[in-house]
């Protein structure tokens, strides 16, 4: 890989934008687009990109594995009853405890959705 490739994929490692990472590299803005896509190609390049994607995984994923350690500590720990609860939300927002409306509505299929929505409709003219 040479120094520009390298400059490439150290970009594209950061902003996963193949575009913004050659023109960022030193490659001509009016071929950034088909030089970065012919650059990803590059088994050199995808390795690297591919390791250095791990290395940041691994990173984040102890970045994490700390921040529940440490809400865990405070939801157990926290001398002040608003600061265990706040805690304790955190820890329900991430493991999920909380249902979002969207994530239900998303999961109902079209006839369901449709029901739904007549039903909706028909309450709304009878008031």
């Amino acid at each position: 890989m040479n120094h520009k490739q390298a400059l490439f994929a150290a970009e594209y490692v950061k902003s996963s934008n193949a575009t913004e990472a050659a023109k960022l590299a030193g490659y001509s803005p009016k071929t950034a687009y088909s030089q970065g896509q012919r650059l990803l190609k590059n088994a050199e390049i995808r390795k690297f990109v591919a390791e250095h994607r791990q290395e940041m995984s691994d990173k984040a994923s102890l970045t994490l594995e700390w921040w529940i350690e440490k809400v865990m500590a405070l939801a157990v720990g926290a001398v002040k009853e608003r600061d265990r609860a706040k805690a304790l939300d955190m820890l329900g927002k991430h493991l999920g405890a909380y249902v979002n409306e969207l994530s239900i509505i998303n999961k109902l299929s079209d006839e369901d959705l449709d029901r739904v929505l007549d039903k909706m409709l028909s309450k709304m003219q009878a008031q």
